[in-house]
């Protein structure tokens, strides 16, 4: 697994020459996973395997075996007879965002961090070409108050311009909704604005993603051998990328305030959401996904 720290002299033609590279599992492979690791604990004979093989893109085979060990542990911390989708989504959610902790918050805050969260859901869910969301939570885990947990639904090797568009827009989200509600943001947005900011300008220094005619990865040159004038260009298309994707974020906010407020509702009602209740929301406006 470390090539790099072996003697070269072991690396020689017909001494440890031969290199062989694993990928992680496909949805195929995640779900067969599952099942094999599942077969270790009791679990619920309705887990929708397949959800779960969706859901963990990405995932290895130790951390899909790490999801169900959690999983049973949760199950007999809650004195439960046998692991339950709850539990799982559960143990996914502390392996991959730490563990929830309830913070004592003001209503305002919390609502503040609702409408925060649900403009995330209300974009992924309508704007992103790749990604579906699995979970929306107004519940603290690691540094953040909240959390919209959204993955793609298959493997991705590479970006496309639109997917990147879309990501830019999801962190933008949070900020523009609660721009409209409020006038006013909060320090929540900040982490949000890095992200933008990174994929804004990946996709102009780096991708040749921009409109302004720049092909090439300017980041490879070393700054002072770079004009004022190209720099300035390519800060500019930054800026216009970020400031476009905020407008259409707010557009479809507007249109649809009205999911907006909904979803408000039902989190500061019930903290959380899983897959199946904010599928049922969509469809309540005729937003469904097909």
């Amino acid at each position: 697994n470390r090539p790099d720290i072996i003697d070269q002299a072991l690396l020689r033609p017909g001494r440890f020459d031969r290199k062989l590279f694993v990928d992680k599992p496909n949805l195929e492979e995640r779900v067969d996973l599952f099942r094999y690791y599942l077969k270790k604990v009791k679990f619920d004979p309705t887990l929708d395997i397949g959800r779960l093989g969706r859901r963990c893109v990405g995932k290895s085979p130790a951390d899909i075996m790490n999801v169900v060990k959690e999983s049973a542990l949760i199950a007999t911390r809650q004195k439960r007879p046998m692991v339950t989708f709850k539990d799982i989504s559960e143990a996914l959610e502390r392996v991959d965002l730490g563990t929830a902790r309830q913070l004592t918050m003001s209503v305002k805050e919390k609502e503040s961090t609702a409408y925060h969260e649900v403009g995330h859901l209300m974009t992924v869910y309508m704007l992103h070409p790749t990604d579906d969301v699995f979970k929306a939570s107004i519940i603290s885990r690691g540094g953040a108050l909240g959390v919209v947990w959204h993955n793609p639904r298959e493997e991705m090797h590479s970006q496309r311009r639109d997917g990147m568009l879309a990501s830019i827009k999801v962190s933008l989200a949070g900020y523009v909704a609660e721009k409209i509600k409020y006038g006013v943001t909060t320090t929540g947005v900040s982490q949000d604005f890095t992200n933008a900011t990174h994929m804004a300008h990946s996709m102009v220094w780096r991708l040749g993603m921009g409109t302004n005619g720049f092909i090439g990865d300017f980041s490879a040159i070393p700054e002072h051998e770079l004009s004022n004038d190209l720099t300035n260009s390519l800060n500019e298309e930054v800026s216009r990328i970020l400031g476009e994707c905020a407008k259409d974020v707010e557009t479809l906010l507007r249109a649809d305030w009205a999911i907006v407020e909904r979803f408000v509702q039902e989190l500061m009602r019930k903290d959380e959401l899983e897959y199946d209740e904010i599928h049922a929301i969509f469809a309540e406006f005729g937003k469904a996904r097909d």
